[in-house]
């Protein structure tokens, strides 16, 4: 049996995770040894539970590659070994790398290029204009963004990172096949179609498991180069992967928030306890050596669509109220929404208090 299958058997048997998987090449010394290795000897040499032990040896008796990948292929999900030169570098630094790897759609640079973005489920208003502005801006300097696919700031960061055109890695909690939740299917299709990928350690047809998802956090972080945190309660599961980060060598950052909102509480303590507080864009750019574009020096992308210019016409040197925009436009009240987020994105218009819009392109 060749390598890669042997690392296919382990990461396609239920109960047997990175740990486990270590611990058998620790002991047998090679992963040929371990595929031919006797079930108790798993047990008392390696330190195996004995169902873990009993699972390997049963689903080694009918273990089929190629219809193991029938499972999965055609959906256009691959298979990435741990001895694989495209499996993601940042991962070998961790103490439990997964053997193997899931993925669909195409891995961007990670690591050093990578920017974790973690927050609550359930987000204010101000977490969530936050979260769009900020990740808008440092997706579109190149940034990876990587976050869990989760609801909330999760779902917002991959989005926005979208929006701006930048790429976005999507880490679950569960089987590739099985999308949680599964609202975000047509997400992870946006994702997967030439911005990024989704990736899984877990089979395919794995359900998200409530203990997949703080094992699913080490792979954020693991993935990053930091953390930011954009709104966390004191006993959300955002600040695991903070503590994750910190294990891992990572950075951590914070957004502060107000202290009268529960939402803000383990953001505000994560700086009191010495992550760097961010305002902007640029207090993160400039650990990853980048410098943001100033408003003034920006030119007005050639591939904006009609509409976008059509809004920008209208705006002028002026600003103007939203029920303005939508009458001079014509566009629904939806249309109108996307293109002005899509435009703040690029950082050629302002948004300002009531509702009120202000143009930044050049004139």
């Amino acid at each position: 049996m060749r390598e890669q299958e042997i690392l296919l058997w382990l990461s396609t048997t239920q109960g047997v995770g990175s740990l486990s998987a270590r611990a058998l090449q620790d002991y047998f010394g090679d992963w040929r040894a371990v595929w031919a290795a006797d079930p108790q000897e798993m047990v008392r040499g390696a330190g195996l539970r004995k169902n873990i032990a009993t699972a390997l040896a049963k689903s080694r008796a009918s273990f089929d590659p190629v219809a193991i990948r029938r499972q999965f292929e055609p959906e256009g999900i691959r298979f990435l070994s741990v001895l694989d030169p495209a499996y993601p570098a940042s991962l070998h630094t961790i103490y439990d790398p997964p053997v193997g790897l899931f993925l669909y759609g195409d891995l961007p640079p990670t690591g050093d290029n990578g920017l974790a973005v973690v927050g609550s489920r359930t987000p204010t208003s101000y977490g969530t204009t936050v979260a769009k502005k900020l990740v808008g801006e440092l997706a579109a300097h190149g940034l990876t963004i990587v976050s869990g696919f989760a609801r909330g700031i999760d779902t917002v960061a991959h989005r926005a990172a979208l929006a701006a055109g930048g790429q976005t890695v999507a880490v679950l909690g569960s089987g590739l096949l099985k999308l949680y939740p599964r609202e975000n299917t047509p997400l992870a299709r946006a994702i997967a179609e030439g911005h990024g990928c989704l990736l899984s350690e877990h089979h395919p047809l794995m359900d998200a498991l409530p203990g997949n998802f703080p094992a699913r956090n080490r792979l954020i972080s693991a993935l990053s180069r930091a953390v930011l945190v954009i709104e966390a309660g004191e006993r959300s599961g955002s600040l695991i992967t903070a503590d994750l980060a910190l294990e891992q060598g990572r950075d951590v950052y914070a957004i502060p928030g107000m202290i009268t909102s529960t939402q803000s509480d383990g953001t505000n303590r994560l700086i009191q306890q010495g992550a760097k507080l961010i305002r902007t864009a640029q207090d993160i750019l400039e650990d990853y050596h980048l410098t943001a574009v100033s408003v003034s020096s920006r030119e007005t992308p050639t591939d904006l669509t009609p509409e976008a210019r059509h809004i920008l016409q209208i705006l002028g040197p002026f600003e103007r109220h939203l029920d303005e925009l939508l009458a001079s436009t014509g566009f629904s009240a939806g249309l109108l929404h996307a293109h002005l987020l899509r435009l703040q994105l690029l950082g050629l218009i302002t948004a300002r208090p009531g509702g009120r819009y202000i143009s930044n392109a050049p004139s």
